[in-house]
């Protein structure tokens, strides 16, 4: 495999991953809105359906046993499981799940949790149900556009993303380091690090003595096409890693190329 080959195959896996990378912060940020979107007291289900649901607890209530409900709805059961702290303001909050009986009929409902024996009438602001007649239109519901579109969660197509993104890189990690060892093996390598001082730059690159680089040497810098930017004075080298001041009518950059002079 030449060095033409190679860098054709690693462009094109930083483009496949750099393309997994864009389509996973999409849904990441899709499937985000949808708790922007849609109010928290907001649930949509369809007939016999059992969803989780969770909400605040009152002064009044403790734990599980001190609450009930009320629904316009007879066919709207709601289970009480357990207490626990709330994610971002930390208060005291009820989690349990709402059984929708089958025979309900498709509309709007609402269901309200308050405490058994209450010193007041205060109670948490009602849910809002909203019952669908079908699949396919609970789906259209939905201010996910992945979830509207293809009836998965944003968050599962961004999950799924990861084995390409994982696999891209590394293909790119491959591709790079040989690369690197057909550069090295006639004499040239790619500057990773430049730094600018006030009339000439450091580079460092991946040559070494055990590439007939020395100390005092003289190096050649040129850009991806080819072209000679500058020279440069090796400084500092171990047997991999080199280091040089260099001197150029242009600017100096990551990713320009050094051979030895």
């Amino acid at each position: 495999m030449d060095l033409g080959h190679i860098n054709r195959r690693r462009d094109l896996a930083s483009k496949i991953a750099a393309a997994f990378c864009v389509i996973a912060l999409l849904c990441l940020v899709d499937g985000l809105l949808v708790a922007f979107r849609e109010p928290a007291d907001l649930v949509k289900v369809l007939p016999g359906a059992s969803v989780a649901i969770n909400g605040e607890l009152t002064d009044e209530a403790h734990q599980v046993e001190d609450l009930t409900f009320t629904s316009d709805s007879d066919r709207l059961k709601v289970t009480f499981e357990a207490i626990h702290k709330g994610y971002f303001l930390g208060g005291d909050m009820w989690r349990g799940r709402l059984n929708v009986g089958p025979g309900i009929s498709p509309g709007q409902y609402h269901l309200s949790v308050l405490p058994k024996r209450a010193a007041s009438p205060r109670k948490a602001p009602a849910f809002r149900i909203l019952v669908f007649a079908d699949a396919a239109s609970l789906q259209k519901s939905s201010t996910s556009v992945i979830r509207r579109w293809f009836g998965i969660s944003a968050f599962q197509v961004a999950a799924g993303c990861l084995p390409g993104i994982l696999l891209a890189f590394g293909a790119v990690y491959l591709l790079s380091g040989k690369r690197d060892a057909l550069l090295a093996a006639s004499g040239q390598a790619e500057i990773y690090r430049v730094t600018k001082g006030d009339d000439a730059y450091e580079i460092r690159f991946g040559l070494g003595t055990a590439h007939g680089i020395s100390p005092g040497g003289r190096v050649a810098i040129y850009d991806p096409g080819g072209n000679q930017v500058g020279t440069g004075t090796v400084e500092v080298c171990n047997r991999k890693v080199s280091v040089a001041q260099a001197t150029s009518d242009q600017v100096i950059k990551v990713g320009d190329l050094v051979s030895r002079a």
